[in-house]
């Protein structure tokens, strides 16, 4: 298994969703609310495994607010 770090913000709503749900994370629910939140953020660096997202950090300008992971790739 190959994990491919990449430094974006234009992630499909659905990746964003099942990656935080794998992590039983209530906020997955609100996938919209996902996708504004990772579009305002300073930088979102994210783990691929081939085609499918298996974690995700983002930063605003002071520090790091929330990481998720799908738990198979901790």
């Amino acid at each position: 298994m190959t994990i491919i770090f990449k430094e974006i913000k234009d992630i499909d709503k659905q990746a964003i969703q099942e990656l935080f749900h794998s992590v039983d994370w209530k906020s997955g629910d609100y996938p919209e609310d996902l996708k504004q939140a990772i579009n305002n953020s300073h930088t979102v660096i994210t783990a691929w495994d081939d085609t499918k997202l298996v974690g995700l950090v983002n930063a605003l300008s002071d520090g790091v607010n929330w990481k998720a992971n799908d738990g198979k790739h901790a």
